[in-house]
């Protein structure tokens, strides 16, 4: 065999990772094998293959234990030992001591996941290419959650043990047809494809008490308390033609269709038509542009729909919850069918430029107008339906933006130095332009699925993410007592000391959107040596903090950890005290600390997202090309006035929707990891 027809690679691959919670430990081992083999002139086979386990061992109780806990109640007694749950001699007496559940208690997960590809390209004419990708990924997921009868967890089981086994697997295939041909100042080049992809889902899992403390198998449990499964499916099919056309490099165009099909949509609309027209005008190359400096010089348009399919697996269908009477088993009807779901369309108009000076600076500038049509929502029924929802295309958005990219190159042309900077910016704005059922206005939670939530108001003209909520007056500098806003019988915004009166006068009070985001970096080479660093930022938009519910809450919480007053906060002490907060009291009853506007803050902030400095060896005696020794970090530092631990909010779990989602509510998140790494990287 041929060497030079045959291309391997190989990783193999180890990651430990003790987690920022103490007991959270996280493994990782990988394996990937990829070959590229020319069998003859006109065939190219592919095949791939990868496979990973993954070894989780939880034993740390909730975030929220650790923002709440006060540092002074000990998790030992006098004589050392573990004390238990609820212990008398805590100054927080409603708390548990984690410790000593952790003594037994554990939830560890265990992963394993292939996938293979046999891909193959075949070369047809010297203008015409077939390729073929073709793969199938299975994964793999045991957890086991067990809860000893001596723990806090366990005691009203007398033991509780929960199994879940997770399985799925996905089919993936794309078939495609490549052309490329010039002729004379003619390029013409296009693609017909047609694409498969199917997942299926599988789960089941059992709950079971009543054993003795240490063992961990369902068998030795006298009570079975719950057996459960779960399956879901769904397939996407795609037909695709695309056709690209430039003549002399000056004038380019673009013409797409796409036709897709999805099983999760009513069998009445299945099936949606996408397009695309886009045309580029390279004006650098015309014959009358005489401008020296300008490198590049490119105008851009385009247009056209692309589709939105629903994040659940069975939106169009009568769904059931099962339940048994008198211990015959039957179902009561939660959602109805829809047969006529369709695709979310969004229409997107964008304009760009390209700009190249002085061989050293690039400029990218982009505008794009969206309109949403169709969207697809989960629509509340009345109460007295019996049913809970239903999946219906109702309303439309637009969002507005522009986006800059600006790279410049520091040092062109200067020996052993390489140096560049590249910054980007972008803002969008979204307003909503109907609702469902012509309705003037809706307002929904946020999703947070905490109390004294904060809700979001639902208007058309309005941002999508306008917040709602009782507005905050400040304190009363006489009194130190608490104000918001009402509104009178006359239409007037007035001050009250009543908080459920002003709870009901709730207003829009800015938004979660920010002004505007990006980020910008920096790449530097010395000779052999290299320094990279990448900064993102956002300006504006409002994060409502609902940690200070808790944990600034003027003494309504005595039994929590509370917050130290941040630097330009204030507590009020005498009369005539302009201060950002009000009296303190023991039990303090009067509603300071509950949801309010007071609680939304700015959203601004500057966070040094990764740092690395690298050297290079060359190495030819070891037959080694290059060798790259190098450190890095991750999430260096942040500069904000946010009062809370990390403005970049993980998604959260709403159980309404059984499904993650940005809500813009910061609660007792998990912080985000200071990483520091060092690596050595090989070619051979």
């Amino acid at each position: 065999m041929d060497r030079k027809k045959i291309k391997t690679y190989i990783s193999v691959g180890y990651y430990n990772e003790e987690g920022a919670v103490k007991d959270y430990d996280y493994s990782r081992y990988n394996f990937r094998f990829n070959v590229d083999y020319d069998v003859t002139d006109w065939l190219k086979v592919k095949p791939q293959m990868s496979a990973s386990r993954r070894d989780i061992m939880d034993q740390a109780p909730d975030v929220s234990v650790f923002y709440s806990l006060l540092p002074w109640d000990s998790p030992y007694d006098s004589h050392g030992d573990l004390v238990g749950f609820r212990p008398s001699e805590w100054v927080n007496s409603t708390g548990n001591n984690h410790m000593y559940d952790l003594q037994w208690n554990f939830e560890k997960t265990l992963a394993y996941e292939v996938m293979a590809n046999l891909d193959f390209d075949v070369k047809l004419t010297d203008w015409l290419t077939f390729a073929s990708v073709n793969s199938y990924r299975y994964i793999n997921r045991t957890r086991k959650n067990y809860e000893d009868p001596r723990s806090r967890d366990g005691a009203g089981y007398n033991g509780n043990l929960d199994d879940k086994i997770e399985q799925s697997y996905r089919v993936y295939s794309n078939q495609l047809l490549r052309f490329n041909k010039l002729i004379d100042k003619h390029s013409i080049s296009g693609v017909l494809a047609y694409e498969w992809n199917s997942y299926t889902f599988t789960k089941n899992e059992s709950t079971v008490s009543g054993f003795g403390a240490g063992f961990t198998v369902a068998d030795a449990a006298a009570t079975p308390r719950m057996i459960m499964g779960a399956q879901e499916e769904y397939a996407v099919q795609s037909f695709l033609a695309n056709v690209n056309y430039a003549y002399d490099h000056k004038y380019l165009a673009q013409v797409s269709f796409r036709r897709d099909g999805a099983s999760n949509f009513g069998v009445n609309a299945r099936y949606g038509n996408f397009y695309s027209l886009s045309a580029g005008w390279n004006v650098h190359r015309e014959d009358f542009f005489t401008l020296d400096f300008v490198n590049q010089l490119k105008l851009r348009a385009s247009y056209g729909p692309v589709g939105k399919r629903p994040e659940e697996y069975y939106p169009q269908y009568f769904l059931y919850d099962t339940q048994s009477y008198d211990e015959v088993p039957g179902g009561i009807i939660t959602q109805i069918e829809n047969k006529d779901l369709t695709w979310e369309k969004t229409y997107t108009t964008g304009l760009g430029l390209d700009l190249t000076l002085f061989e050293r600076l690039d400029i990218s500038l982009d505008y794009y107008n969206k309109n949403t049509s169709n969207l697809l929502y989960e629509v509340p029924l009345p109460s007295v339906t019996g049913l809970n929802k239903s999946w219906q295309n109702v309303g439309s958005v637009r969002n507005r933006g522009f986006e800059v990219t600006i790279s410049y190159d520091v040092l062109p042309g200067v020996k052993d130095w390489d140096w560049s900077v590249s910054a980007n910016l972008g803002l969008n704005r979204n307003q909503i332009r109907e609702l469902y059922g012509d309705q003037p206005e809706i307002i929904v939670e946020s999703g947070s699925g905490v109390i004294d939530h904060a809700n979001l108001l639902l208007k058309p003209g309005m941002d999508m993410d306008t917040w709602y909520l009782t507005e905050w007056a400040g304190v009363d500098a006489q009194t130190g007592q608490p104000q918001w806003y009402m509104t009178n019988e006359a239409g007037e915004r007035v001050i009250t000391n009543d908080y459920g009166e002003a709870s009901s006068h709730k207003v829009a009070v800015g938004t979660a959107s920010p002004d505007f985001f990006g980020g910008f970096s920096t790449d530097l080479r010395y000779k052999d040596f290299d320094l990279s660093a990448f900064f993102s930022y956002s300006v504006g938009g409002k994060i409502y903090n609902y940690n200070r519910i808790e944990y600034d809450s003027d003494g309504a919480y005595n039994d929590r950890n509370q917050m130290k007053l941040q630097k330009g906060w204030s507590r009020w002490e005498k009369p005539g005290d302009i201060a950002t907060h009000p009296q303190a009291s023991y039990g303090n009853a009067s509603g300071s600390n509950k949801g309010s506007s007071r609680h939304l803050k700015s959203g601004t902030y500057l966070k040094m997202k990764s740092l690395s400095f690298g050297y290079n060896f060359n190495l030819p005696s070891l037959q080694i090309s290059n060798m790259r020794v190098y450190f890095s970090a991750e999430n260096l530092f942040t500069i904000t006035s946010f009062s809370g631990i990390d403005l970049e909010l993980p998604p959260a779990y709403v159980a309404r929707e059984d499904k993650y989602q940005i809500t813009g509510v910061a609660t007792s998140i998990y912080p985000q990891t200071r990483k520091f790494m060092f690596g050595v990287s090989l070619n051979f």
